[in-house]
């Protein structure tokens, strides 16, 4: 007997630095199917489909492409396989290749094999359905692109390499005692792309997920015998009871019009008394496609010498259902206006089949669709397009929807999700502002005094212009208009001559729409952004801070140097919480530059202490990585503007075990409101050369920088007492005030005590007493941990008179105080 097996648990499976969008940020996983041998033998034969068997024919192409990694494949096993999948190909069609990876491996005693999609996805762009997950070779079918590669595959399967009783050949011939190893493969590629859903027993409890908010598309069908939505929560509540009584009815059924059309009834599915964990509901029903039956695949058990080499066309049905034979409406949606003129609406029709042109409608609206108005679009065949021609209208608001039929009388929306989403616009006086979004420029360096504004600014009616407002220092008022590059970006270069370190620039950007009106957005609204104009000094073996100081070492593009909550001194911090930008495809970057060159030497050391929690990637991702979410960076530059490279690679919260359960324990949503503390930090030294990217000789620029992908994000990071090559002091020519030292009492009788306080940790101090005639009586070295100097001398030996102690740094630089020996 053949048996699949779900397991219970759904783990949250999230995409990409790369892959931006929200919808591919939020995929799950669901454990793949488990595939066992009945020990029964019922000798039978399904032939594979026309489609499949006429394939040498110019007219019978594949459909898609299904690109199998073979790992551990002997010969024969690989070739049966292949044998299968080509099949699909010529069944099911999509744009964009489906990646599988299929392992021949020893699996437990009994098991054939496994199969399931790696992950789903909910609310992409062209999903039919609203709130429904959908397998990712389904979704890159109707996005129309790639969203995993091969090094992520669409699917995984495995078959066992211990069992003896394959059969391999591809005539469905399959001898008494054998399993067919074509059909298993069959059933297992239908499981992948998408014949599985979410139901489970726990509890005793029926469910769809305790964790996912909504269900599969398959489970989307599933009804029972009386019609009723299983995921319908007015009558099943999720989880409950009742919903685990409809698992075990006997009585459920697939809502598929395309199936229904064949065979006047809806596909039954496999519903027994006792739930079967991944048998149930996700095959059809055993005695209605009964051995020998054309739809026989799907069933729950396979018997050795059965051999079924066509998924059956209410398999095939279903699919296409679900979206495998699917209709696309394309459509640029009506914007707002302020005249009632007539509307040209276009659209283009792309299909899997064929659809009735007559059928192509626009319906509308200007009362919520309490009552609507039907308008046909006309083909025009030199286009490819159909048009219809809206007028008549009036001042107001109107909701409209494309609708199609194909040839099989399935009927397609857009927006899909009608009639919970309608297209909108409206017509008459527009009082509405520019949406408009900027990252502003914060820096600029006083050896490229220019920099790129760019803009995004959106409007209901349209965008008239974008410009920048600007002040140089405390100067007059200047203006700069943006160029529209298309698609809402607008973008000038500002370009700026004689400014010098510590200058600045005050900005605002106005945008302004087309309207009557004239209606604009300011940003900011009641202040201006400042760009801070830096220098940069000359270059140095040496460097370290502790943050205390108030020295304009660092160009803080976006961090800030100064004390925050929960910490006892000054550190270098980025954000906090840093940003995460709330919108697909945009990232944002938060840097500091340290404005000292470092000139590589033999000691090419770099150490710090810092707190990091920022979001962690996926378990096992490495930097790099699509699921390799926000991170940090320690990067060098030999110019200081470009030709950045990682002094080690980027990094997250993963980094210390006490990172991640912090940034963990603080999750609200999406983000993690966990703050950082002064007892987080942790220790990190790195070499400047070790990964090749610079080496010794060399003078380079070092940044720090944080790296925030859209939709989750977490306090930051914090770094302090940082050294560069281990210095001694501060930098190579720091000097020091004798009044940064105290000795005392003075005159003194046993102890001279000796206090500092340094802008920086000095690094080793020789200290040394001399007599009236300039001879060394001792000399000890001081190494200090902090920038605090705190020692005690004892001249108690020494014959009363005056004395001289010195302090030698290692710059060369000699303090020196006088003190009487009572």
């Amino acid at each position: 007997m053949k048996r699949i097996l779900l397991a219970a648990l759904v783990t949250v499976l999230a995409f990409s630095a790369f892959a931006q969008q929200k919808w591919r940020k939020e995929g799950v996983t669901f454990p793949a199917a488990i595939c066992y041998g009945s020990d029964q033998n019922h000798q039978s034969f399904i032939d594979a489909p026309d489609e499949f068997l006429k394939r040498l024919k110019s007219t019978q192409q594949k459909k898609s492409s299904i690109m199998v990694t073979y790992i551990g494949f002997e010969a024969a096993p690989k070739v049966a396989f292949q044998y299968a999948v080509e099949i699909w190909e010529h069944l099911i069609a999509s744009p964009i290749p489906i990646y599988m990876t299929a392992r021949w491996t020893a699996l437990e005693e009994g098991v054939l094999g496994s199969c399931g999609p790696t992950s789903f996805f909910e609310n992409f762009e062209a999903a039919p359905l609203k709130d429904r997950y959908y397998p990712v070779a389904l979704v890159e079918k109707l996005q129309g692109e790639e969203i995993t590669d091969a090094s992520y595959p669409d699917m995984i399967a495995q078959f066992n390499s211990d069992n003896d009783n394959w059969y391999f050949g591809v005539d469905g011939q399959t001898p008494v005692g054998k399993y067919d190893f074509v059909s298993v493969v069959l059933h297992e590629i239908a499981h992948g792309l998408g014949f599985t859903g979410f139901f489970y027993e726990q509890g005793g409890l029926g469910t769809y997920g305790d964790i996912l908010p909504y269900p599969g598309v398959f489970d989307e069908y599933v009804i029972t015998g009386s019609g009723s939505q299983l995921v319908d929560t007015a009558i099943f509540s999720n989880p409950s009871a009742s919903l685990l009584q409809q698992f075990k009815s006997n009585n459920l059924y697939f809502r598929s019009e395309s199936a229904k059309a064949i065979s006047d009834n809806y596909p039954r599915l496999y519903a027994p008394n006792t739930f079967d964990e991944g048998s149930s509901i996700y095959h059809l029903h055993e005695s209605t496609y009964d051995v020998g039956d054309t739809n026989s695949l799907m069933t729950p058990f396979f018997d050795r010498a059965e051999a079924v080499h066509d998924p059956g066309p209410l398999t095939l049905a279903m699919f296409a259902d679900m979206g495998w034979v699917f209709t696309s409406i394309l459509h640029d949606p009506v914007g707002d206006r302020e005249l009632a003129i007539p509307i040209v609406i276009e659209a283009e029709i792309q299909t899997d089949s064929e659809i009735d042109s007559a059928s192509v409608m626009l319906i509308y609206s200007d009362d919520g669709f309490v009552s609507s108005d039907t308008l046909s679009l006309i083909h025009d065949p030199e286009r490819g397009l159909f048009v219809a021609l809206l007028d008549g209208l009036t001042e107001g608001t109107y909701e409209y929807y494309l609708r199609v039929l194909d040839a099989t009388d399935r009927t397609f929306f857009l927006p899909g999700a009608v009639p919970d989403e309608y297209f909108a616009f409206t017509i008459g006086a527009d009082l509405i502002p520019p949406l408009v979004s900027h990252h502003p420029v914060k820096v600029m360096l006083e050896t490229d005094l220019s920099a790129e504004i760019v803009v995004e600014a959106t409007d209901n009616i349209g965008i008239l212009g974008v410009g920048m407002e600007f002040l140089v220092n405390d100067g007059p008022s200047q203006a700069l208009i943006l160029e529209d590059q298309g698609e809402g970006i607008y973008q000038a270069i500002l370009e700026l001559q004689g400014l010098v370190d510590g200058d600045s620039v005050r900005y605002r950007i106005i945008a302004v729409d087309s309207s009557s009106n004239a209606n604009q957005t300011i940003l900011p609204e009641d202040d201006y952004y400042t760009i801070f104009i830096d220098g940069l000094y000359d270059a140095v073996k040496t460097y370290t801070t502790d943050f205390d100081s108030e020295a304009r070492d660092f160009i803080l593009s976006d961090f800030t140097i100064g004390l925050e909550d929960f910490f006892d001194d000054g550190a270098l911090h980025s954000p906090h919480p840093y940003p995460s930008p709330d919108e697909d495809d945009v990232t944002y970057d938060f840097t500091s530059m340290l404005k000292y060159p470092i000139v590589i030497d033999d000691r090419a050391m770099m150490s710090f202490r810092e707190v990091v929690l920022v979001e962690p990637g996926e378990p096992g991702s490495q930097f790099g990585d699509e699921d390799f979410w926000d991170y940090v960076i320690v990067e060098g530059s030999k110019t200081g503007t470009d030709g950045w490279l990682p002094l080690i690679d980027g990094y997250d919260s993963r980094a210390k075990t006490s990172w991640k359960t912090i940034y963990e324990r603080g999750i609200q949503g999406n983000n993690s409101t966990e703050p950082g503390k002064a007892s987080y930090y942790v220790s990190r030294e790195l070499s400047l050369v070790e990964n090749g990217n610079f080496q010794e000789g060399d003078t380079i620029f070092i940044r720090f920088r944080l790296f925030s992908d859209p939709y989750a994000h977490g306090w930051g990071w914090a770094i302090d007492d940082l050294k560069i090559q281990d210095p001694p002091t501060a930098f190579d020519n720091m000097e020091y005030s004798p009044g940064e030292i105290l000795v005392f009492p003075n005159p003194v009788r046993d102890h001279l005590f000796v206090q500092g306080s340094f802008k920086s940790k000095p690094g080793p101090i020789a200290v040394a007493v001399y007599n009236g005639h300039g001879q060394q009586l001792s000399r000890e070295v001081l190494v200090l941990g902090s920038n605090q100097l705190r020692h005690t001398v004892d001249v108690e030996s020494l014959p009363p008179g005056l004395y001289l102690i010195s302090f030698g740094f290692e710059n060369g630089q000699l303090i020196t105080h006088k003190f009487v020996k009572q």
